[in-house]
């Protein structure tokens, strides 16, 4: 999973849930239970959702990695860059 390091562990625990709650809703539509098979469903929605969240965090985190990387490049100093905004 591309996320950062620090959300590895949580990352694994949505997906483990993920798969779970689709194997459920599975089970309940076979039982024909369409209500419980809704609810498993957005379970796993819920956790998709979590997951996507924990992957545009990392996607944010690498873009600003570049930036701070092409500024290093050109010479620009990041502290004082940081120092200014925090005037």
């Amino acid at each position: 999973m591309n996320v950062l390091p620090q959300d590895e562990k949580l990352a694994e625990k949505l997906w483990e849930c993920s798969f779970s709650y689709l194997n459920r809703a599975r089970v309940e539509l076979i039982r024909n239970r369409f209500d419980e098979a809704e609810r498993w469903a957005e379970e796993f929605l819920r956790c998709k959702r979590d997951l996507d969240e924990l992957a545009r965090k990392k996607e944010e985190h690498d873009r600003l990695v570049e930036i701070v990387e092409a500024m290093r490049e050109k010479g620009i100093d990041i502290a004082i860059v940081m120092r200014k905004g925090n005037e």
